[in-house]
């Protein structure tokens, strides 16, 4: 079976209510709501555990009392007299007052329904609205290294399911609290102004209540936090098998993955039928005691001669027995919420572990006086960036003692284009992920225009950056919306300019809608090379001062790469350029190519001289160049080395 990503081994056993207390400040801020609704919540607990059971004891009382019957009794119905006894005052009212009276209440209790429905439900969206935007926001603070140890599945496992498990919970168990605690407050009252000796009675079995609390408690807190876990790895592993879809046919495992999704869905299953046993176990106990109770009162009630000046033995009798729901049902809904509170626990801690995640990469708070933060850029702040770029004894390292980058000392002209080449691993994507601070030198330091680059702000910086990645990333949105993402404020006609420039136009005007043509799920509606044109006019719109192209043209073919190349080339004018290639035809031209080798630069010049030389580029450019055919290679020779006057 799969590996599980389940943190089962730092499960709990008892419920933590200070996990708890960063949660509850989602109910303080929506304060005037609550109020409306804890309003509500007392109405209806006083209708139901107070005015109810005792007008309902007073109108059989008055029943016994009128010969039997309300109708044709002693007196006429309207005439009768009601004695009802709510929290421990005494009213008399006949009975057409009592109809008045009755409906009039319920008419107010309807409206409190709906206050109380409508609040609940507004603080639960609410809360998941606040919650999911501020996850949202600490995972757009956090850095790469956050996300090179943090799989995807979790993230979105936290913003969606743990979000809704503990905002409904705060809004419909927590809050439920207040009304659960009323309801008892009025039923005790009611219940002792009516008869002390047979409220003893019913709260002689309560003890046992709590006894069965105590003994499910661990049980099945412990059980549905595993479910959960199990269910948490779950959406990871499904995330990752998404993504992983052309893989996993290109190697013809659908079988075997196929297999494995049952494993982890057998699991799961397992897991919450244990959860739903031992739940299933604690309500039957809880029934059980409210029955045992009531058949108690009803055993020993003849024997216990109580006499009521206000109500008639029968009433008082149906009273009580009414009165065990009413002591039995909160007790039951309170061991109920405190079930929730345990089984969302662990959603508590784990989305407020990502809302509470520190960032590793932040601006200095002097930095952020003047700069701005990330939501907040003062940009009338931001110089103007020149592009003169140098690593100063640079070192990095992932993970603390693997140092990838050694001591790189590197100074790149403002305005000159500069290819990194080298073997995978050689160190080439790290040194322009730290150039875009995606991650900071462990040692050393990197300046832009001669200033440490983390003496200005990460929104700085970033603004002055386009970035072309390998595999293009397309948002759901049309083509124009996709460019326009690079600087939200272009107009239409720069996007048509920067599309002509980089001669993707009548590409785009080809498309059944131009430029208004609207893609969906990655843009799968456009090949690889398309996607990754829309890419490039997105990072030009922005008209950066540093450009980089992160092996941007792997995904393009020669033939469409040979096409646009002379636009690219035209684009890097003017900019400092970094240019990261895995097929060295296309960086020939780059003013400077530095060559690195396990996080090291082990050779430096044009592609003139690196060819002269004779040394770990040539090798490199030859070993591809005898992977061409022989026309290409014919074309290629003439290009690259004899019309380049290089002596081989």
């Amino acid at each position: 079976m799969a590996s599980a990503y389940v943190e089962e081994g730092n499960i709990t056993s008892k419920l933590d209510f200070s996990v708890w207390v960063k949660a509850f400040k989602y109910i303080k801020k929506l304060w005037p709501i609550v109020i409306v609704l804890l309003v509500c919540m007392l109405y209806q607990a006083f209708y139901d555990s107070s005015y109810t059971p005792s007008s309902s004891a007073a109108l059989i009382s008055a029943f016994n009392e009128n010969g039997g019957t309300l109708v044709g009794g002693n007196v006429p119905i309207w005439e009768v007299i009601l004695k009802p006894k709510i929290l421990g005052i005494e009213f008399a009212l006949t009975f057409r007052d009592y109809l008045i009276l009755s409906f009039s209440l319920m008419i107010i209790r309807s409206f409190a329904m709906f206050g109380l429905f409508f609040s609940m439900n507004y603080i639960e969206m609410k809360i998941m609205t606040e919650l999911r935007k501020d996850a949202f926001k600490r995972i757009q603070e956090l850095s790469f290294s956050y996300f090179d140890k943090t799989p995807s599945g979790w993230l979105i496992a936290r913003l969606n399911n743990d979000a809704a498990s503990i905002s409904e919970v705060l809004s419909n168990s927590v809050l439920r609290v207040f009304q659960i605690a009323m309801s008892l407050v009025f039923t005790l009252i009611t219940m002792f102004t009516q008869s002390w000796l047979l409220s003893l009675i019913v709260l002689a079995t309560t003890p046992l209540i709590f006894v069965v609390v105590m003994i499910f408690e661990k049980l099945i807190l412990k059980y549905s936090r595993i479910a959960r876990n199990a269910y948490s790895y779950f959406v990871g592993w499904l995330a990752e098998s998404i993504n992983g879809n052309k893989t996993i046919k290109t190697m013809a495992i659908e079988e075997t993955v196929k297999e494995e999704c049952g494993e982890i869905t057998n699991d799961i299953r397992k897991k919450r039928l244990k959860t739903q046993r031992i739940s299933g176990m604690f309500w039957p106990a809880v029934d059980f005691l409210a029955n045992l109770t009531t058949a108690l009162i009803i055993l020993v009630f003849p024997f216990l001669g109580i006499k009521s000046d206000t109500l008639t033995s029968a009433a008082l009798l149906v009273l009580f027995i009414q009165f065990v729901s009413h002591i039995y049902n909160p007790i039951r809904q309170f061991a109920e919420i405190f079930s929730d509170l345990m089984a969302t626990q662990a959603s508590v801690e784990k989305l407020f572990m990502l809302i509470n995640t520190v960032p590793t990469l932040v601006d200095k708070p002097e930095v952020i006086a003047k700069y701005g933060d990330l939501f907040h850029n003062k940009t009338e702040n931001f110089e103007p960036l020149n592009g003169d770029i140098k690593f100063d004894h640079v070192s990095f390292s992932y993970n603390e003692g693997i140092e990838v980058i050694h001591d790189l000392n590197i100074h790149i002209d403002q305005g000159t284009s500069l290819a990194i080449v080298g073997e995978t691993g050689s160190g080439k994507s790290t040194t322009v992920n730290l150039l875009c601070r995606f991650y900071e030198p462990s040692k050393g330091k990197i300046l832009i225009d001669n200033v440490d680059y983390r003496d200005r702000s990460v929104g700085w910086l970033r603004s002055n950056i386009g970035y072309v990645q390998q595999a293009p990333f397309i948002f759901k949105g049309t083509i124009k919306d996709n460019i326009r993402y690079g600087r939200l404020n272009a107009t239409d006609e720069e996007i048509v300019d920067v599309c002509k420039k980089l001669d993707i136009h009548n590409f785009i005007l080809t498309l059944k809608n131009g430029y208004d043509t609207y893609l969906r799920d990655g843009g799968n509606e456009l090949s690889q090379g398309q996607k990754q044109l829309i890419s490039f006019a997105r990072a030009i719109i922005r008209n950066p001062k540093i450009l980089i192209l992160d092996e941007a043209t792997s995904s393009i073919d020669t033939e469409t790469e040979h096409d646009i190349q002379g636009a690219i080339n035209k684009m890097l004018v003017g900019r400092t350029s970094l240019i990261i290639a895995h097929r060295l035809s296309t960086i020939v031209d780059a003013d400077r190519i530095l060559v690195m080798k396990d996080g090291v630069v082990v050779e430096d010049g044009n592609h003139k001289t690196l060819m002269e030389k004779k040394g770990y580029y040539h090798k490199l450019y030859t070993n591809q160049f005898k992977e061409l055919n022989i026309g290409e290679q014919l074309s290629q020779y003439k290009e690259q080395i004899e019309d380049k006057n290089i002596k081989i």
